[in-house]
């Protein structure tokens, strides 16, 4: 019931999100967010209800213009699978990398859309294989307070099946260039949990 609750939520948020950026402010221009960043990261990583893996993960962001970033990163991850008689160990590495897209929707609101090209090669104990995909992401990125963003929206993945769901964040700032960040998503073959430290260039 959570998970259909939150899936619900996050649909509705896509739909919503590009009426709400036509009804943008025009006078915002820039919220003063940042998307130039580099970022270490650890999840936690339930797939597909058999693979249970810990990720650590290098990720950056760079701010092409005042809309445009281009983004990355690699992660290397390890844990165990367990479908039905067939157990045992797994480990692996994922790089992906995209372009996203960002505009003030109103003061302290951006809509925030991104697309990466994934590869995933992992190895278990009955063999190895690799697989290419993709994922696509819409939301919004919010200034809750002075210290802390939230954020939130609609996450489609298609690697090894396709998987639609949704994801949220949340961003306390240290000090104007250090941040430290929790991460989710809830979906139907994928549920994650993170946690990160960044740095804003």
């Amino acid at each position: 019931m959570f998970k259909k609750t939150l899936l619900v939520s996050g649909i509705a948020l896509a739909v919503a999100a590009p009426a709400m950026a036509e009804q943008r402010t025009s006078a915002v221009r820039d919220n003063g967010f940042s998307y130039t960043y580099g970022q270490l990261a650890y999840d936690r990583w339930d797939l597909d209800n058999d693979w249970d893996v810990d990720a650590i993960t290098g990720e950056g962001s760079f701010a092409l213009d005042e809309h445009i970033f281009l983004r990355g990163g690699l992660s290397f991850y390890d844990g165990d699978y367990d479908r039905g008689p067939i157990h045992g160990d797994v480990d692996g590495n994922r790089l992906y990398g995209g372009v996203g897209f960002h505009t003030p929707l109103q003061r302290g609101l951006d809509f925030v859309g991104t697309a990466d090209i994934i590869y995933d090669d992992y190895d278990v104990d009955y063999g190895d294989d690799d697989e290419i995909g993709f994922e696509l992401r819409g939301g919004v990125r919010h200034a809750t307070t002075e210290k802390l963003e939230l954020s939130g929206g609609l996450t489609y993945m298609d690697l090894h099946d396709d998987d639609l769901g949704v994801y949220g964040q949340g961003l306390f700032k240290l000090t104007p260039v250090v941040d430290l960040g929790a991460r989710l998503v809830v979906a139907g073959d994928r549920d994650t949990f993170g946690v990160f430290g960044r740095y804003n260039f």
